[in-house]
């Protein structure tokens, strides 16, 4: 079961599920990734931003920067990708928010990812399709 959520809901939302969420993307290999992050939502551009680690940002396209040593690596900077956002409901009864954005890296700081909102649901499974694990 899926309720839309526009983009003018989000405030709202983020007053309900909080700021931590899960942020899902892919490597170019097809691997996905999730990581636990804190969100910032910026209204003027319809953007969440967020610090995940150096994978992430790498998934994203993004630049990453190990401070010495063979470590370092860099990409262009310019990538877009995918990315989903997962704030789980507080409890088996209440939908989990599901955001789907574009990603990249924030261009002033290599180590912040903005995520650009596309869309997104409040979902969890109809009445009777739940399955007890």
């Amino acid at each position: 079961m899926s309720i839309p959520v526009s983009v003018v809901d989000v405030p709202t939302r983020l007053e309900e599920y909080g700021t931590a969420a899960f942020l899902v993307t892919v490597s170019p290999d097809g691997t996905p990734k999730v990581v636990h992050v804190a969100v910032v939502w910026e209204a003027g551009a319809a953007t969440f931003r967020c610090a995940p680690g150096s994978g992430t940002l790498r998934n994203l396209g993004g630049v990453t920067r190990a401070t010495d040593g063979p470590d370092a690596t860099a990409g262009s900077g310019a990538g877009l990708g995918p990315a989903t956002l997962i704030f789980p409901g507080p409890d088996v009864d209440t939908h989990s928010w599901l955001v789907d954005t574009t990603g990249q890296v924030h261009p002033d700081d290599p180590e912040l990812a903005l995520l650009a909102y596309e869309s997104g649901v409040l979902h969890r499974p109809a009445s009777g399709e739940q399955v007890h694990c």
